[in-house]
């Protein structure tokens, strides 16, 4: 039970409330020497390989995010994302549920300080509605820990098959960080309004940790194929319409976490390594396409891609990194997506489930269209309507780096795919150089090309609000709380006046007993003060009691 707590991810946590107390001369030496440390001792860590394959990947981009996040001068925000890294580790090297459970809440708790350390009023909201669902997460995982410690279960173990109560409470609750719909939209709502580098750090690591905690639970779900197959396609959809940069964003990581889930409900060896090594390679070019977007924010102070434009020749290192990174998401040939797509694909096709190999197909098309075309062409190098005043001189050279970090890292394990293949829980090969993969791709590519070049116009992001999943629950929430508020006001005002009119006639009835057996009307009266009040009423009550009184006590005096 305490290699639960003394495992890698400790040493970022440790980290990361040093950040808040070591002088300001070693706040930047603080930042680094965590994920730098973490990294080492995931490498000669004695754990399985998909712990140590999420272990490296979660190191290497708290480093990248501290590398990005450098030149921060705010120590809570610093603090707050190391602690979250180094949780999100912890529950990845977990033995046992009281651990899995107790850094769950710590990574959910953390992630939350991160979306309110921007210190908006928009931060602020969001955030309270991002700790509402993940309470709720929290709570239906700690349901489903606690049958499991009721029947003696302490390790964690795999579920796939049981279906009893904890089954289904544990995968609801794992479900929630992984942004499985109807609860998805917490990520677009929270991640955009979180500052610049704290949405690095929750694009990498909150919904992977769920990704790891169903590959670890629940492989070979078949429902979950269904629910991972429709998340490609929502998440990409919705970045289609959406024109809020980081929101554009947050809708990826729904989509790219749906091939993931899809991936793991296939199960098997293939559908196991597939949803491992592109959790793997999204956090590389997920990382780099969020840290690119917040540079270009930073420097611009727009969030809106209507309001972008041409920005390739000012940002030339940003639109560099971007475009590398927009490729690889897609899926394009020599970059990392590609790598790892090809073995979803190749899992799909050998488990039989042809329909959603096409479906997924059709999802990277998508992506291809909203982002690598849509905001290459609207942000960076297509013509632009505004005129933006920027220099990319003035983005810190840290910053930079960091970008640069992850785009190469996108290309090298792109060209070098057995980087990856070799981490993977079964060393699967997914040989995905082959003509016919390639050419496929690049078949899809150059049709949504043509596609979206006839359809520009129509491509253009417009300033609109787009709606989520969470509407069909959210509208019907708010109407049912005020019919509950309204029905418990109502029972409240009803119980309060008939209480008032008990205890007054009641205290009319105290005041003139005669009234039990007359019906004559009470005397109105103000006050008990009233001369009436003190007279009439009690005076033949008084007279009757002396009469009983003088009967008992010559009734005494004859018995003496």
């Amino acid at each position: 039970m305490l290699n639960d707590f003394f495992q890698p991810g400790l040493i970022l946590i440790v980290f990361g409330v040093l950040i808040l107390i070591v002088p300001k001369a070693l706040q930047k030496v603080a930042v680094l020497a965590g994920p730098i440390l973490t990294i080492f001792a995931v490498l000669i860590w004695d754990k399985d390989k998909m712990a140590i394959m999420f272990g490296i990947i979660f190191s290497l981009i708290s480093l990248v995010g501290a590398v990005y996040n450098l030149h921060v001068k705010d120590r809570f925000e610093l603090s707050v994302e190391a602690i979250y890294a180094g949780s999100s580790i912890s529950v990845v090297f977990a033995s046992h549920w009281i651990g899995m459970l107790i850094f769950w809440e710590l990574m959910a708790v953390a992630s939350w300080l991160i979306v309110v350390s921007s210190r908006t009023k928009e931060a602020s909201r969001a955030g309270f509605r991002y700790l509402l669902v993940h309470m709720l997460g929290g709570n239906l995982l700690l349901a489903g820990i606690v049958m499991k410690l009721a029947d003696g279960q302490t390790l964690i173990e795999c579920l796939t098959g049981t279906q009893d109560a904890a089954y289904w409470l544990i995968l609801a609750g794992v479900a929630v960080n992984a942004a499985i719909p109807p609860l998805n939209a917490w990520i677009a709502d929270a991640y955009p309004e979180s500052t610049m580098g704290g949405t690095v750090y929750m694009g990498s690591f909150t919904t992977k940790v769920g990704v790891y905690c169903l590959i670890r639970l629940f492989a070979g779900t078949e429902l979950l194929l269904y629910f991972g197959v429709f998340m490609a396609l929502w998440g990409a959809a919705m970045a289609l319409i959406e024109n809020d940069f980081r929101r554009l964003f947050a809708y990826h990581i729904i989509s790219q976490v749906g091939y993931m889930v899809a991936s793991l409900a296939i199960g098997g060896e293939t559908g196991i390594d597939g949803a491992s090594a592109h959790a793997f390679n999204h956090i590389l070019y997920k990382g780099t396409l969020l840290m690119c977007a917040g540079t270009v924010i930073a420097a611009t102070g727009k969030r809106k891609i209507s309001q972008l434009g041409g920005l390739a020749k000012k940002m030339p290192v940003t639109a560099g990194c971007f475009l590398i990174a927009s490729l690889a998401i897609a899926g394009f040939p020599l970059l990392n997506g590609f790598v790892s797509k090809s073995l979803i694909m190749n899992a799909a096709a050998g488990g039989g489930y042809y329909w959603a190999e096409i479906l997924l197909m059709i999802a990277s098309v998508g992506t291809l269209m909203s982002v690598t075309l849509k905001v290459n062409y609207f942000v960076f190098f297509g013509k632009s309507d505004v005129n933006i005043d920027v220099d990319e001189s003035s983005v810190p050279f840290n910053r930079k780096a960091a970008m640069l970090m992850g785009a190469t890292a996108c290309a090298v394990t792109g060209l070098f795919p057995g980087l990856v293949y070799g981490l993977t829980p079964y060393g699967t090969d997914g040989h995905p150089f082959t003509v016919d993969h390639v050419t496929q791709y690049i078949e899809l590519f150059a049709a949504a090309t043509i596609a979206f070049v006839m359809y520009i116009e129509h491509m253009k992001p417009k300033e609109k609000i787009t709606l989520d999943t969470d509407w069909f629950y959210r509208k019907p929430l708010k109407y049912a709380v005020l019919w509950l508020s309204k029905g418990v006001d109502g029972l409240r005002c009803g119980v309060g006046h008939g209480l008032g009119v008990f205890f007054a006639k009641a205290n009319e009835y105290l005041h003139n007993p005669r009234m039990i057996f007359t019906s004559k009307p009470p005397v109105s009266r103000d006050c008990l003060e009233d001369d009436d009040v003190l007279q009439k009423p009690v005076g033949w009550l008084v007279a009757l009691n002396f009469v009983i009184f003088l009967a008992l006590v010559i009734y005494a005096f004859i018995r003496i």
